[in-house]
């Protein structure tokens, strides 16, 4: 597991390497992203019950809670982590430096006494947005704590209670929290990993995604402005592959040329009309990838982004069926 990173911009231990082998394991068997878990991630759709259920895992929090997010504007998901602060739970949370939004959630975390810090200028835009609770659970989203988020955003979440996948989620975390305080770098080993992370090995791992699509892909994203993922999707229609695309209606970075460039190739593109469309999701022969990531260069390789793949069949199958439901009721692009 050995990483460093960074996150675009929406216009919105134990001492032990987490994926060593251990017993009988395969050797290198977490180095993939597609590499075998011991629990199968449960998946959540935003916005539907979102605020509830986020508030609900803090609320479970019992020993430890660590929370890094691009925009937290929420009060109420502010409230649910001073409260864990209070009961005595070791929380600690890294926020985006920049972003005008959390200007006065970090005052109010800072004076309950929460442990906050900005990310450093390590990255472009701190952009990832996921939870570690109690250093057994994590949370790994596209959402962020923001009111669009709980109410009119579709976005793609996952609980993973990996142990690898939650080691390497927590190194992550604590690399970026080291740098916020201005302490000795402690650089996140992910040179073996399930996880999708940038400014890593995001791009490589989404296009190795897109490029192993043999019968069906699906793309949900805000925008989609990377020129070589770009390339990947109509490569893809290219080779035989039925290609949907559903894009945000107002803040695709290069709308235009996107929707021009993909519908010369033959690939059906819809503009999502009836949400705000803030998913970041890629779904290749029923592999879906989920995280923070959207699909540009800075997102994919100077941001801090975090997200992984689901490829156990259920988890799977409920992100496949929402995605044909948001395609089924989007606008065909002009």
């Amino acid at each position: 597991m050995g990483l460093s990173l960074v996150a675009c911009h929406d216009p919105g231990s134990n001492g032990t390497t987490p994926d060593a082998p251990t017993g009988d394991a395969v050797p290198g068997v977490g180095c993939t992203a597609r590499a075998p878990r011991t629990v199968d991630p449960e998946v959540f759709v935003g916005p539907t019950g979102l605020e509830n259920r986020l508030i609900a895992a803090i609320g479970g929090a019992t020993t430890s809670l660590d929370v890094q997010m691009y925009l937290f504007t929420v009060d109420s998901i502010a409230d649910a982590i001073i409260a864990a602060h209070r009961r005595g739970v070791n929380v600690r949370v890294l926020l985006d430096p920049d972003h005008e939004g959390n200007n006065q959630t970090r005052p109010a975390l800072v004076a309950a006494g929460v442990p906050t810090r900005n990310v450093t200028s390590l990255y472009t835009f701190a952009h990832a947005k996921y939870l570690v609770i109690d250093g057994t659970t994590a949370l790994i989203m596209s959402m962020n704590f923001n009111y669009d988020a709980m109410s009119s955003e579709r976005n793609y979440g996952i609980v993973d209670r990996d142990p690898e996948d939650v080691a390497d989620v927590a190194a992550i975390f604590e690399m970026d929290w080291a740098s916020g305080g201005g302490e000795p770098p402690k650089p996140a080993d992910l040179s073996c990993t399930r996880l999708i992370v940038s400014p890593n090995n995001s791009k490589l791992r989404i296009l190795e995604l897109i490029n192993s699509a043999t019968a069906t892909l699906d793309v949900e994203v805000l925008y989609l402005s990377e020129t070589s993922v770009r390339n990947a999707v109509g490569a893809a229609k290219a080779r035989g592959v039925s290609v949907r695309v559903i894009l945000a209606e107002s803040q695709n970075e290069e709308p235009d040329t996107s929707i021009a460039y993909l519908k010369g190739l033959g690939i059906p593109v819809k503009i999502a009309t009836s949400f705000y469309l803030h998913a970041k999701l890629i779904v290749a022969d029923g592999v879906a990838f989920v995280g923070s990531e959207n699909m540009s260069q800075t997102s994919l390789t100077k941001n801090r982004e975090v997200g992984a793949l689901v490829f156990e069949p259920t988890p799977a199958a409920i992100i496949a069926q929402q995605f044909t439901a948001d395609w089924n009721v989007a606008t065909p692009a002009p």
